[in-house]
């Protein structure tokens, strides 16, 4: 952990302070230290170097893919914790979009957005829906596209966390909740979300953090570099070193990235060890 997490991260936070660019790559005490002005340029609404912009469009996007993801995989979990034909085969086909690299998904999704030919553009087509030639990865609607894409890749994760909660659940507390009346809709308010929140509260908080610390889904699946709608804050961080080639603003923006992403992390680690007490 000190090798590979703890020195990288010290190196990115010295770095930040410095201007190091490629023209002093070579020397690093040649970059000269800069304090807090990285900073200040980064988070300067109408500086050059900016990445509100980008920040804004990771945290609504992660925002509306949780928010999405997190519902899909509870029904889906509710749905095979039931007995009927085909349940086994049905619980495996669910894990596909979990299991598969997020670069084989960009580049799915990737094809399912192609203007005029792709599935989506046929689909809309086909049901008389909208323009016959979308740009889904460019302009405003790639945002949308990203969006899509994480939100099927992200459910099964919620999927997998809630199921393995509901076989907790004493099929005890259900027999005696339909011997009093209860309908399908009140046993699941009252026996089934009180029982799985503990478990749903730790998987909201972890798909925030893989959502908003995403970088090879959208680099893959929009491209490089993306549209500005939706251009995300691990992306920026992407540009400014390896294109723009100045590390000191990269490592600025990457520290503002943990900053934000401790957030989530705190809360998901006090409710951790409240489980585990």
């Amino acid at each position: 952990m000190t090798v590979v997490s703890y020195i990288p991260l010290l190196l990115a936070v010295v770095i930040s302070v410095t201007a190091l660019s490629i023209f002093t790559i070579g020397d690093v005490w040649q970059a000269g230290l800069v304090g807090l002005t990285n900073y200040l340029d980064v988070l300067n609404p109408s500086g050059p170097l900016s990445v509100l912009g980008p920040l804004r469009n990771s945290v609504l996007f992660t925002v509306i893919t949780t928010l999405v993801a997190v519902p899909l995989g509870v029904a889906a979990a509710v749905l095979v914790n039931q007995q009927f034909p085909g349940r086994a085969l049905l619980r495996t086909v669910m894990l596909i979009p979990f299991i598969l690299p997020d670069f084989v998904t960009a580049l799915i999704w990737r094809l399912i957005f192609q203007s005029g030919t792709g599935a989506a553009d046929q689909v809309l087509r086909f049901l008389g829906i909208g323009a016959d030639y979308n740009l889904w990865l460019i302009g405003p609607n790639a945002f949308w596209a990203l969006t899509i894409a994480s939100v099927w890749s992200a459910w099964p994760f919620v999927y997998i966390m809630a199921l393995a909660a509901l076989q907790a659940v004493p099929a005890e507390y259900y027999d005696a909740a339909e011997v009093d009346g209860a309908g399908r809709l009140r046993r699941f308010w009252s026996i089934t979300l009180p029982a799985i929140k503990p478990t749903l509260v730790l998987a909201l908080c972890l798909s925030v953090i893989n959502q908003f610390n995403s970088f090879t889904l959208p680099f893959v699946l929009l491209g490089h570099p993306p549209a500005e709608e939706a251009n995300v804050l691990p992306v920026e961080i992407y540009t400014t070193s390896f294109t723009a080639n100045d590390y000191g603003h990269a490592s600025a923006i990457a520290v503002v990235n943990l900053l934000v992403l401790l957030i989530p992390i705190a809360y998901y680690l006090k409710k951790a060890r409240s489980d585990e007490n």
